[in-house]
């Protein structure tokens, strides 16, 4: 039996979910004001391991203030937030194009598969990375 290889409509499909989860994520930061002292969700950090500061802490406040245009108010309400905001943005945007981009044929599958593979772990460490080495002194 041969194995399936992946197509691109399945790749069609995780560009559409992703686009549209994105889209909740930045609806989410855009309805709640960064002054409001609780979210709807709250932080499983600081919910299950009390009395630790989190480098979580205030990401969802941060990415309101961003929502509104305050990126110095962001910035104070979490210092990674702006750099994190930026990787779902551009991540958001690369969703948009790349499905288009299937849709009219203009970048071949293969070709742009490894383009969204290499940009995204790029970005991911880029805007990830000194966030990522605060849990290994948990």
């Amino acid at each position: 039996m041969k194995p399936v290889l992946c197509n691109h409509r399945s790749y069609q499909t995780v560009n559409i979910v992703f686009f549209i989860l994105l889209s909740l994520v930045f609806v989410y930061a855009a309805v709640f004001p960064p002054e409001k002292p609780h979210y709807p969700i709250p932080s499983f950090y600081n919910r299950y391991m009390p009395g630790r500061q989190s480098p979580t802490t205030g990401l969802s406040h941060s990415f309101s203030a961003i929502m509104r245009g305050n990126l110095h108010g962001a910035k104070d309400l979490n210092p990674f937030g702006i750099r994190i905001f930026l990787f779902f943005f551009l991540e958001w945007i690369f969703r948009a194009v790349a499905f288009f981009s299937l849709q009219k044929e203009k970048i071949p599958y293969n070709k742009l598969l490894l383009a969204d593979i290499l940009v995204s772990v790029i970005l991911f460490t880029s805007c990830f990375g000194r966030l990522l080495l605060f849990w290994n002194y948990l």
